[in-house]
């Protein structure tokens, strides 16, 4: 095989395959093929995205978001593309703008639980509690052991004050996914506002060490040890 078939090949998986520990390779090998002197629409949107995830990961946001609105010019109704945007939304607080992404996802699909969750999740950064307790609701209907979404009605419920129901939301959540970081953050934050404060520390520090950023995530909810 010829060298330059061979760089080929090794850009597109790097780019394409699964997440690895060199997410600036991934980014670079991204790079690589954007730059190809021919390529199709299809590939050109896929690259985009991949190259946003990479940046994402990196906390590169801008770059991320400027790949995105590339990618999603070409093919506005790109399902992952639509979703790691929102995301992005979602890590920097802008649940307005994420929501508008997730609500074009709901049009593609009304019914999918993940879609459904973010929705519920969004609602609920927007304080929008009515419509996130109905999104979280209808996905648990269709997928009742998703962890996500059953961190996300926890997180609906201790906006709500229902700390009880909020405890057994996120011990449901964690009962299928133990080293969920978020789930065990906010049920410290609930522990110690229910005045059991050893647990609560317990579980905060536990979500650190999963998550060290877990507790600058949550900043701008107001949520922190003290509350």
């Amino acid at each position: 095989m010829a060298a330059a078939s061979v760089a080929r090949a090794d850009d597109d998986q790097l780019c394409f395959g699964p997440p690895g520990k060199d997410r600036a390779a991934a980014a670079e090998a991204c790079t690589a093929i954007l730059r190809r002197p021919i390529l199709s629409p299809e590939w050109k949107v896929r690259a985009l995205i991949a190259r946003a995830r990479a940046e994402a990961r990196l906390r590169k946001f801008e770059l991320a978001m400027a790949d995105l609105n590339s990618a999603l010019a070409i093919d506005p109704r790109n399902t992952l593309g639509l979703q790691v945007r929102s995301g992005i939304y979602d890590i920097e607080g802008k649940f307005r703008e994420a929501l508008r992404d997730t609500d074009l996802l709901l049009g593609i699909d009304p019914n999918d639980p993940h879609y459904l969750n973010e929705s519920c999740w969004q609602h609920a950064g927007l304080w929008e509690l009515e419509a996130a307790m109905a999104d979280c609701r209808k996905s648990l209907a269709i997928a009742p052991r998703s962890a996500a979404t059953l961190d996300s009605l926890g997180f609906v419920q201790f906006r709500l004050r229902n700390y009880k129901e909020a405890l057994a939301a996120y011990d449901a959540a964690l009962a299928i996914a133990p080293r969920q970081a978020a789930s065990l953050y906010v049920r410290g934050v609930i522990k110690r506002k229910l005045g059991n404060l050893v647990e609560g520390d317990a579980d905060m520090r536990a979500a650190a060490k999963i998550s060290s950023d877990i507790a600058e995530y949550f900043v701008p909810f107001g949520l922190t040890q003290g509350n």
